[in-house]
């Protein structure tokens, strides 16, 4: 496999001077020739950071009267036009408009990193073997039938930028279907199992943290997926009919497996395995694709549980979501033919990657894979207040970094030498690829990637709000934390 080590990558992945998140680069990147957009409405918010009505404001795309928000101190917000930004190992887009408008400038403004992850990354030859797989096993068509239409017609924008490089309506929709088309593939006789995500997710809040706000930790793991690693992105997401909200992600990541949105919701996706193939289907939506839309349209935990109970599922995921108004979390545990939730107890929730939920523990692989046990031991021996080695009360970014970086074996008790990538041992040693803390309330997050051990890495903090030239907007303090 190409590592980031020694793949070409343009030069403008270079950063000489690493920059504050909130400090203005000195070079910007903004979109010259992209579709109409002066049909889009006017998105005008209150000042207040989540007033009652603020969902209802944006969902119904409507403009406003022209006397909305006149007493606002600081105006009302509009979105920010589409540009790129370079802030240290991230790069950061700001898209808007609909889906296709967003597609297009995504293709336009990562054309670059578009084009040279098709000619030098084995992660996207990959992906183009097994689309040859799914075309010869006529399952090709299932992404593109199943997918939401906003994703395709991201797809449809992306291509029209990007497509002069070799950016595929089939790559992009497969990339953003994956989880599904891995368990379909899997399924076939003649097809090799493919490599899928790991993944570790903590919630915490109220007297779990110093503090009694809600944080979220999450470590994404798989493999040295030389795309991922070449190319974090902080993609920021003004849909002209719904939230505005973030993805942490790469280039081509229309379904996210993190964000956050303006209401106070942070997510993030984890891999299960069916007990067999009873648990899937061909025809539904994606889990990841799901995310995307909850992040665009919920505005409380009650309204992701609703939205998600009320939509065809096709594959076996785990979804964990924090509520920083309610102070609420839960952990979606979900197979093509049932889905439950589990809930907070003590302020505390965990997962990795088997089922826990008792309406669901007989759905997935049994017995569950020796590391997500491991890992899910862990966590019960950190986090909760009766735990082993319990840091209940402590919690506060810094302290949930610690926990992102633990490297004990649950069951020896043994340490695994720091610059372990994956030795599917602990939290911090299953081949993380991006690791990030939440702080939905203050729409904060800080997140490490782009060299392994990915957790070992400093983790860059943002703020959605700076981003978004939110009323109400909070810097992002600390920037960095080590």
């Amino acid at each position: 496999m190409v590592t980031d080590a020694d793949a070409p990558v343009p030069d403008d992945v270079a950063v000489d001077n690493i920059m504050a998140v909130d400090e203005a680069p000195t070079e910007q990147e903004f979109v010259d020739d992209q579709p109409d957009q002066s049909n889009q409405p006017d998105q005008i918010i209150p000042d207040e950071l989540f007033p009652d009505d603020l969902v209802d404001d944006i969902l119904v795309d409507e403009s406003p009267d022209d006397d909305a928000d006149a007493d606002a101190d600081t105006g009302p917000w509009m979105p920010v036009p589409p540009k790129r930004e370079q802030h240290g190992i991230w790069t950061v887009v700001w898209l808007s408009g609909t889906p296709y408008e967003m597609g297009f400038q995504q293709g336009q403004l990562l054309h670059d990193q578009i084009e040279n992850g098709i000619k030098n990354s084995q992660y996207v030859k990959d992906i183009n073997g097994q689309i040859q797989i799914a075309t010869l096993a006529q399952v090709d068509k299932f992404a593109e039938l199943n997918s939401y239409p906003d994703i395709v017609q991201e797809c449809e924008g992306m291509v029209a930028a990007a497509g002069d490089v070799g950016w595929t309506m089939a790559l992009c929709l497969f990339i953003n279907f994956g989880d599904v088309m891995v368990e379909i593939l899997d399924s076939l006789p003649f097809a090799a199992r493919s490599l899928r995500p790991g993944c570790s997710q903590m919630m915490v809040t109220g007297p779990a943290t110093v503090d009694g706000r809600t944080y979220h930790g999450r470590i994404l793991d798989w493999a040295e997926i030389d795309f991922l690693l070449w190319y974090p992105t902080i993609l920021v997401r003004q849909p002209h009919d719904g939230l505005p909200h973030v993805f942490i992600g790469f280039p081509g990541n229309l379904s996210p497996y993190s964000g956050m949105n303006v209401a106070g919701l942070s997510m993030a996706s984890n891999e299960s395995d069916g007990v067999d193939g009873s648990q899937s289907d061909y025809s539904g939506r994606s889990h990841v694709q799901m995310m995307g839309q909850m992040l665009k349209r919920s505005a409380s935990l009650d309204e992701a549980i609703a939205f998600m109970q009320g939509e065809n599922h096709m594959s076996v995921e785990q979804i964990g979501i924090a509520d920083a108004n309610l102070g609420r979390a839960g952990v979606f545990e979900m197979t093509a033919k049932k889905t439950a939730v589990r809930e907070m107890e003590n302020g505390v929730l965990w997962m990795t990657n088997h089922f826990v939920h008792p309406d669901m523990e007989a759905l997935d692989l049994d017995p569950a894979g020796e590391s997500s046990l491991r890992r899910f031991t862990r966590f019960s021996q950190l986090v909760p207040p009766d735990g082993t080695e319990s840091r209940y009360g402590t919690f506060d970014p810094p302290e949930v970094v610690r926990v992102l970086r633990d490297r004990i074996n649950a069951n020896s008790g043994e340490e695994s030498p720091l610059g372990t990538f994956d030795d599917n041992r602990s939290l911090a040693t299953n081949g993380a690829i991006y690791a990030i803390v939440f702080d939905p309330g203050s729409l904060h997050f800080w997140a490490a990637a782009g060299t392994i051990p990915v957790p070992e890495q400093e983790f860059t903090g943002f703020s959605l709000g700076t981003l978004l030239n939110w009323p109400g907007a909070i810097p992002v303090d600390p920037a960095i934390l080590p």
